[in-house]
């Protein structure tokens, strides 16, 4: 019989201490500076989108798409009165529409006019990438839609490589070779205006600043410019 009751007792005993262990632990849980802090990682966990959660691989290459300067991979800056030239962009620019229709995907080449045969040419544009008439001139160039700017004979392999005819200039990876194509490019630009233009480079940079001067003259001659020149 007394065994039984120390039993009894001995149970009641434990659970009254549980109890007020779990009661003490609620308390301490509950309190202002505790409950503050609980309530403090709730607000923290509940703001945070998930998707911010995710790697920063996944928000570099949405970021990335947001800053495309154009739809097409490449901007080529050429000049059209240069046979040469023209001849060149006429055949990437066949190429590009032709595997476009197609595949029906968009073009990948863009084509920008130094001379202006598709409007004024704008050096200030973010996608001609800051290149001036005097650049362009001188050396082949163009500008990818993330903005990146290439002259010379990469300008040449990253355009047929966007047509399908990558092999073309691939062998200009070569170390030796890319050597050699540059030297060679390099010459071709330095006397290329005089060849195919009749006129130095610096004659037709002198011809397009003075076209600039009088074209700015005759906006000038609006009754509008003269109003706000006054002002």
């Amino acid at each position: 019989m007394k065994g039984s009751i120390r039993k009894v007792f001995f149970s009641v005993n434990s659970f009254m201490v549980s109890k007020h262990t779990a009661s003490g632990l609620f308390l301490h849980l509950r309190s202002p500076q505790n409950q503050s802090m609980y309530n403090h990682k709730r607000l923290f966990s509940s703001s945070v989108p998930k998707k911010a959660l995710g790697s920063s691989s996944s928000c570099d290459s949405s970021n990335a798409g947001d800053r495309r300067l154009f739809e097409e991979e490449i901007n080529i800056i050429y000049d059209s009165k240069c046979n040469v030239c023209k001849m060149e962009i006429d055949f990437l620019r066949k190429r590009d529409t032709k595997l476009a229709r197609e595949h029906k995907l968009r073009r990948k080449l863009k084509f920008t006019d130094l001379e202006g045969e598709t409007g004024e040419y704008d050096p200030f544009d973010q996608a001609n990438g800051g290149i001036s008439y005097k650049q362009g001139m001188a050396s082949m160039h163009a500008v990818t839609a993330d903005g990146k700017v290439m002259t010379g004979v990469p300008v040449f392999r990253v355009a047929y490589q966007q047509v399908g005819l990558g092999w073309l200039f691939s062998i200009t990876k070569l170390p030796l070779v890319k050597q050699l194509a540059d030297v060679c490019y390099n010459f071709f630009a330095k006397y290329r205006t005089i060849v195919t233009r009749g006129k130095s480079l610096e004659s037709l940079v002198q011809i397009y600043e003075e076209k600039k001067l009088l074209d700015q003259q005759k906006m000038c001659e609006d009754e509008s410019c003269f109003t706000e020149t006054k002002r």
